[in-house]
């Protein structure tokens, strides 16, 4: 009674929101977040994601519902890591039901989306899972080497949380093949890997297969212990499925300590919690632990009626055809290990001493000619090896002299283009000079014959405007030289191009086009060039025609047109 007493009060704190509150909460503000996404996108996917994995140990129907509305979702919107956690919910979920099918269809999608996407935690945590369901229909070897594997990708993550788990899972396959020391063994890591973690749900679920192992040795006293501290770390995170499980051990355990009474109310508890809950794995263990006590009390008419129930639930979850295989696989290895043992008795009967001398010489002679034959070819295989490695850093070198030398040879052809380029520019400027040089020349030209034609009285007045006009243009001359580099600094080809569109624009021309591309007023225009602003707007009107401009349309807008055109 006392321990029947203890298990209610762990039962009523189980289900109280103090002890729980955490989970509960975690739960609660993924499903208010839910309610506040209105929109079909990723973050919607990995809201439902979340909440499917978190009701996996509180209610895995309502676990699959939300990875089948993340798995709809995700294939919607083609979002593949959606898709893969999806898959992981679902086979983790329809595991914890049962359905071992199910289970195995949704975690080997979830590999390999995982694989496609280069997630290996996700790969990791799926090939896990994978070892659970082949664990849980009796293919222990398999579930075995898969649980290796998975230990193997978790050690190079550094993830020593998944690592205790696994661990855990490896002591429950351990349990099933009764090789309680070891199980014990592995089962005692896990729980202090997840205490130095302080990870509950693992400590929870360590101290549940220990009490497990415990009870199969018959450590009763030792089994309730751990049972108690797996039922009070899984209040702690509301497991309910590990709650029904504990239910079902605490009903083993007082079956052992001819507490009948308490635990036939465990058991009935535990079956029908799982009947609600539709957990069949735990149905199943209800259903064999009834029966054995109803057998143990003397009512066997009772314990049949488990007994039907039992096989009739395993023969669901487990089909005919695969059990006849399975049957069929075991009978087949039984048969093959009795004919070696009967060959080798035979042998060992008929042959004589000389005969296995002479057998075991020619053994070994052998074995010493196909280790030569495998060292030697080893040999040859390392030698090859090396001589194609040696190829491939040739290659490579070669590929990388050739890399460089192509860099090289492009890095020149660039700088042989921007002296090309700069040569062009020089060879414009200059070109400029010569015209600008030529309409001065003829402009001295006009203004002697002037001076020669003009009455001795005007003489004076028009040679010292001759003068005047040549000290100006000597001194413009040198200051335009200047301004036209610093120019075309900025505004690389702008003559060039103005000259290509309009071959008739004098070197005045072009002064006026950079002085008004620089949006200088006609004032500061004619400041620069030495003339009244009246000559300065006269000579921008006279560029407006030669441009062929329309009256609306302005100088500065047209050769910012250009410049763009020329980008283009």
């Amino acid at each position: 009674m006392r321990v029947l007493l203890c298990l209610i009060l762990f039962n009523c704190s189980f289900l109280m929101p103090g002890l729980a509150q955490r989970t509960e909460q975690i739960i609660d503000s993924l499903e208010n977040e839910l309610s506040l996404s209105k929109t079909e996108d990723e973050q919607r996917i990995d809201i439902l994601n979340e909440l499917g994995y978190r009701y996996w140990i509180v209610n895995s129907g309502t676990s699959v519902d939300f990875g089948n509305k993340a798995l709809e979702l995700s294939e919607k919107l083609q979002y593949k890591p959606g898709m893969a956690k999806a898959k992981r919910v679902l086979g983790v979920a329809y595991w914890t039901q049962g359905k071992a099918k199910l289970a195995l269809e949704n975690l080997y999608s979830s590999q390999e989306i995982y694989t496609q996407i280069g997630d290996q935690e996700g790969y990791a945590n799926a090939l896990m899972n994978t070892g659970m369901v082949y664990a849980d229909i009796s293919d222990y070897e398999k579930s075995l080497s898969i649980y290796d594997q998975s230990i193997q990708k978790f050690t190079e993550l550094g993830l020593k949380a998944r690592i205790a788990t696994t661990f855990t899972k490896i002591g429950d396959v351990l349990l099933m093949q009764g090789s309680y020391d070891e199980a014990k063994d592995y089962l005692t890591n896990a729980l202090n890997m997840h205490s130095d973690n302080n990870y509950v749900y693992g400590m929870g679920e360590a101290h549940n297969k220990l009490a497990i192992v415990l009870l199969e040795r018959g450590e009763l006293e030792q089994a309730d212990y751990h049972l108690k501290k797996a039922v009070e770390y899984g209040s702690k995170v509301n497991d309910e499925d590990g709650y029904i499980g504990n239910l079902i051990q605490f009903g083993k355990l007082q079956r052992l300590r001819r507490n009948h009474p308490d635990s036939e109310e465990h058991l009935l508890e535990a079956l029908e919690l799982a009947q609600k809950k539709g957990l069949r794995k735990y149905m199943l263990a209800a259903y064999k632990e009834l029966k054995l006590l109803k057998k143990e009390l003397g009512l066997f008419q009772e314990s049949l009626h488990y007994y039907d129930a039992y096989l009739t639930l395993k023969d669901s979850i487990f089909n005919a055809d695969k059990s006849k295989q399975i049957a069929a696989l075991e009978f087949g290895q039984e048969l093959e290990d009795q004919q070696k043992e009967i060959a080798l008795l035979q042998q060992k009967e008929k042959t004589s001493s000389i005969i296995n001398w002479s057998l075991g010489l020619g053994l070994l002679g052998l074995g010493i000619i196909g280790f030569l034959i495998f060292y030697n070819q080893r040999q040859k295989t390392q030698k090859e090896r090396e001589l194609v490695n040696r190829k491939q850093e040739l290659m490579a070198s070669r590929e990388e002299l050739a890399k460089t030398a192509l860099e090289n040879a492009n890095l020149k052809q660039k700088e042989l283009q921007q002296q090309l380029a700069f040569k062009n520019k020089e060879l414009t400027s200059y070109t400029l000079n010569f015209v600008q040089k030529n309409e001065l020349m003829h402009q001295l030209q006009e203004k002697i014959k002037e001076v020669k034609s003009a009455p001795v009285a005007n003489q004076a007045r028009l040679l010292a405007d001759l003068e005047r006009t040549i000290r100006q243009h000597v001194t413009i001359d040198r200051d335009w030289e200047d301004f036209k580099r610093s120019f075309e600094e900025v505004h690389t080809d702008f003559y060039l191009r103005l000259k290509e569109k309009h071959p008739d624009l004098s070197a005045n021309d072009l002064k006026i086009c950079a002085l008004t591309r620089l949006n200088l007023s006609i004032k500061e225009s004619s400041s620069i060039l030495g003339i009244s602003p009246e000559s300065a707007k006269t000579a921008r009107y006279r560029l407006r025609k030669k441009l062929g401009l329309e009256p609306e349309q302005e100088i500065l807008d047209y050769f910012l047109e250009l410049e763009q055109s020329a980008r283009k």
